[in-house]
C-alpha cells in the first residue's frame, strides 16, 4: 500500500525566494533561502526515511515511553503549528531591512540550536502542548507536511524583513526567548533532531528483524 499519495510529491516543488526589492538585502535573502532550504531538506528526509517501511514500522515504539516514526513526524507538526501564531505575529511588527546586513541569531540561542542539533545528549521533556496526538502513519504525515508548507509560506513572507529586531517568547518554555531569526533556526534545528531520531528508531527494528530472521 502505497504511504504517499499523489498530492504529497508538491512538497518536492518548493519556490526560491525571488529578489527582495528592497536596497541591497543580498546576505539576509541568501540566509531566508537557507532557512526554506532546511525545511525543505527536512520534508524530502522523512519522505524518504518513510518510504517502503510498513505500517508496523512506522509505529511502533522500541520502548513503553518513546515515540515512534509516526510519533515523532506528529510531534514536529505540533510544534510547527504552536509556534507559528507568534512567529506569524511577530513578522507583522518587524521593520524591512534597509542594509545588506547578515541577521543575527543571538548568542543564546545558538547554544540552544547546537544542543539541539544531532547527535544530541541532551533531553528536553515534551510538554503537553506539543506532545504527539496522532499514533497512525497517515494522520501523522499529513499533520506534518501541512505544518511544513506553512512553515515555508510564513518564512517566504517575511524575506526582506529585520526578524532579528523582533523577539517572541517561546510558547513551549516560557522562561526562553529569542528573535524571530532565532527562532526558525531553532525550528529547523529542531527538525533535525528528530529525524535523526526517526533514523535511529528505524535502524534499530532492522536490527531486531534480522535477529528473528537469523
Amino acid at each position: 500500500m502505497a504511504l504517499f499519495g499523489e498530492a504529497n510529491e508538491s512538497i518536492l516543488r518548493w519556490p526560491r525566494l525571488g529578489l527582495v526589492q528592497v536596497g541591497a538585502v543580498a546576505a539576509s535573502t541568501r540566509q531566508f533561502e537557507a532557512i526554506l532550504q532546511q525545511i525543505a531538506d527536512a520534508t524530502r528526509k522523512a519522505k524518504a526515511l518513510s518510504a517502503g517501511r510498513t505500517q508496523t514500522d512506522l509505529t511502533t515504539s522500541l520502548e513503553a515511553n518513546s515515540w515512534s516514526v509516526a510519533q515523532c513526524l506528529d510531534h514536529l507538526a505540533q510544534t510547527t503549528n504552536v509556534f507559528l501564531p507568534v512567529i506569524s505575529a511577530a513578522i507583522g511588527r518587524a521593520p524591512r531591512l534597509g542594509s545588506n546586513r547578515r541577521l543575527r541569531t543571538g548568542a543564546l540561542t545558538q547554544v540552544l540550536i547546537r544542543n539541539l542539533e544531532p547527535p544530541y545528549r541532551l533531553r528536553f521533556k515534551a510538554l503537553k502542548a506539543i506532545v504527539p496526538q496522532h499514533h497512525d502513519f497517515a494522520s501523522a504525515w499529513n499533520a506534518f507536511e501541512e505544518s511544513q508548507l506553512r512553515l515555508a509560506a510564513t518564512i517566504q513572507s517575511a524575506a526582506g524583513l529585520a526578524l532579528d529586531e523582533v523577539r517572541i517568547q517561546s510558547p513551549v518554555y516560557a522562561r526562553v526567548s529569542y528573535n524571530v531569526y532565532g527562532a526558525l533556526r531553532v525550528l529547523a534545528a529542531h527538525q533535525r533532531r528528530h529525524l535523526w531520531q526517526i533514523e535511529q528508531i528505524l535502524q534499530a527494528l532492522d536490527v531486531i528483524q534480522q535477529r528473528n530472521v537469523s
